[in-house]
């Protein structure tokens, strides 16, 4: 598993009269706060991500690592950004071509050395390499409390940011990346972070019975944390899901605890997930809600000790760390290039529309439009061709509601030009289902799971129902592949719609098309609830779109 894979992998950051959990807020958790890997982290503490993000999975980060060739400037950088960079293989492209702005400015306070060495700044986005000397303050690991941009009028321009322990050294190695970008060719700004937090992690044994099928409450009261919360649920193939809740004693903690359950087998080792797990998801009360994946057979054989796994703070630096620079991407120009395009993605479709492409040295950045709100695309990947050599697809939310971005990271190597042929490849098809659909009834309500099976759209959908603590649990599945999921339940009490609380996370494409609804202190032994919207799936469906540019009269 490759540098990127691996912290995917353990991470997989409405409607006003809709009960849902604050999903917005948990996909900026999710990309903010990775669990176990604190060091990727978005600078808006509460930024609000498209309400699009959903329905879907997103993938965040494409591209294989490519080997660098020795240049001037990369010699001149004075590390080996390979590691750091195998995600962001177009700013290798850069780096490997000679462009990139050097820096070398510094600023120290209490011993903490900053340093920016270099800034690539084109049409699509602007990245800064940095240094962080650490001093005294030494950890497992090191966190920004924000970081980012400010203009000449004082607002702050944020991003993301990632770095690495080199022990070597004994220095952080990272970049910071924004979106934003000089509105001319050269920008006066202040790159600000705002103090350092030293992380380390620790842990706190739970006597969780694998075998309960009620919620089980934990006590932790340690390092900000509150009351966790564990209720285990069964999956298909002899799989269990462990969803947790975990509420705070310190309001600032979640931003940096990241905490997830731990499972040890007898020689001390830790049990792993089979499936993408997520973390960081918002509850309605704003608890910490996380849903881990296992096989039923290894947990009762081999679990030894069950762990709540978090981080506590070890120390702060609370004084900024700022550096005024001029951004200039003039050299950045010369391979960039934009394609108006105004094509539809799918022939037989008036939907979503292949807007423009715009062509920087690093990235390609390809614009979907609609002629309204993109609540999700029509397609789960996305490929670009530019002659002859394939590019991976990142699907990335824009501040305008109505539109997409595909984001292509650039090969080393690839040569572009305005007139290189690039073909876009979308390929598994997703549909989404609404209407008003037939109502379910459930009837003979019990702490005992019962089955009721029902036909929706041509598609066999199993509804299993039951009480847990007091609460009435809905879940449905279909053994046809070719159903993606249903998204939502809900019952109308006196003529007005009452949503299910999702218990379970669903993502189109996973393969996994059960969902989960809970309805609080459920009193009646029958229940009529409805679907709100269910998907299709298509993995073999496809639509090939030329990105050849609209010819002007």
């Amino acid at each position: 598993m490759n540098h990127t894979e691996k912290k995917l992998s353990h991470h997989l950051k409405n409607d006003a009269d809709i009960s849902y959990p604050d999903f917005n807020a948990m996909w900026d958790q999710i990309v903010q706060d990775q669990e176990r890997y604190p060091e990727l982290h978005s600078s808006a503490g509460n930024g609000k991500v498209p309400r699009r993000l959903k329905w879907k999975k997103t993938v965040l980060i494409g591209t294989a690592a490519v080997i660098l060739m020795a240049t001037p400037v990369y010699a001149a950088v004075h590390y080996n950004w390979l590691d750091l960079l195998d995600h962001r293989s177009g700013i290798q492209t850069a780096i490997q071509n000679g462009l990139g702005q050097k820096l070398n400015q510094s600023v120290s306070v209490q011993g903490v050395t900053l340093t920016l060495d270099t800034a690539f700044s084109d049409d699509n986005r602007t990245v800064i390499l940095y240094t962080l000397n650490p001093g005294k303050y030494k950890g497992d690991t090191l966190r920004f409390p924000s970081i980012g941009l400010k203009d000449e009028t004082g607002k702050l321009i944020e991003g993301r940011y990632y770095h690495d322990f080199n022990r070597e050294d004994g220095e952080y190695k990272g970049y910071f990346e924004t979106e934003w970008t000089p509105s001319g060719n050269e920008a006066n700004v202040d790159f600000t972070v705002s103090g350092i937090q030293v992380l380390a992690p620790e842990e706190q044994e739970i006597n969780l019975d694998i075998s309960q099928r009620k919620s089980q409450m934990f006590d932790i009261h340690k390092d900000g944390l509150g009351k966790l919360a564990v209720s285990v649920f069964d999956e298909k193939d002899d799989q269990v899901m462990l969803s947790t809740s975990l509420t705070f004693d310190q309001s600032e903690v979640p931003d940096y605890a990241f905490p997830y359950l731990k499972i040890y087998d007898q020689k001390g080792q830790t049990i792993e997930w089979i499936a993408p797990s997520i973390s960081g998801k918002p509850g309605v009360n704003g608890e910490y809600l996380s849903e881990q994946f296992y096989n039923l057979d290894t947990l009762k054989q081999q679990a030894s000790s069950y762990v709540l796994a978090y981080h506590k703070e070890e120390g702060t630096m609370n004084q900024s760390l700022d550096i005024s620079i001029r951004l200039d991407k003039t050299e950045m120009l010369s391979g960039t290039s934009k394609r108006v395009l105004n094509l539809p993605l799918e022939k037989q479709s008036d939907g979503v529309v292949v807007k423009e492409a715009i062509i920087t040295p690093t990235q390609i950045r390809v614009t979907l439009d609609q002629d309204k709100a993109i609540l999700q695309l029509p397609y789960l990947k996305f490929d670009l061709d530019v002659n002859g050599t394939q590019l991976e697809g990142a699907v990335w939310p824009s501040e305008d509601s109505k539109q997409m971005e595909l984001r292509f990271e650039v090969d080393p190597g690839l040569k572009i030009n305005p007139d290189t042929p690039m073909t876009l490849y979308a390929h598994h098809k997703v549909d989404y289902v609404e209407g008003d659909f037939e109502p379910v009834t459930l009837p003979a309500i019990s702490e005992k799971p019962q089955v009721v099976d029902t036909n929706l759209g041509g598609f066999i959908i199993h509804w299993t129902y039951y009480l847990k603590d007091g609460d009435l649990y809905v879940e449905r599945y279909s053994d046809n592949p070719h159903f993606g999921g249903m998204n939502q339940t809900f019952m109308l009490l006196k003529g007005e719609r009452s949503y299910g609380m999702p218990v379970k996370t669903q993502f189109a494409g996973d393969g996994d098309n059960q969902g989960i609804d809970r309805y609080e202190e459920y009193t009646s032994d029958t229940a009529v609830v409805y679907p709100w919207m269910y998907s299709t799936e298509e993995p073999e469906g496809k639509t090939v779109v030329p990105l050849v540019e609209m010819k002007k009269d």
